[in-house]
């Protein structure tokens, strides 16, 4: 299934896509500084009086590549089931 997945994201294209894959965790966990550092940012300059959600503009990229991945994930694992479905056919 691995390497359906790998075939239906290969092109430059899916570069994120990949990268975030592999990286899902360290991808979230920059991300999440980032909205704290840029939260922190916004109220320590007097830009915001509290909680602010413009540091939370930094998940929207990885959420979007992320549901991406999930998405090529589901189509590559129904693909390869149908392909074992068939084969255990032909088989019988």
């Amino acid at each position: 299934m691995r390497a359906a997945t790998l075939n239906a994201l290969s092109g430059p294209w899916n570069a994120p896509v990949r990268f975030i894959g592999r990286y899902r965790s360290a991808a979230w966990g920059v991300c999440a500084g980032l909205c704290f550092l840029t939260n922190t940012v916004l109220r320590q300059s007097g830009t915001v009086d509290s909680f602010s959600l413009w540091g939370f503009l930094w998940a929207l990229p990885v959420l979007v590549v992320d549901r991406r991945f999930a998405a090529v994930r589901r189509q590559a694992e129904a693909r390869y089931v149908a392909d074992l479905e068939a084969r255990l056919a032909a088989e019988q």
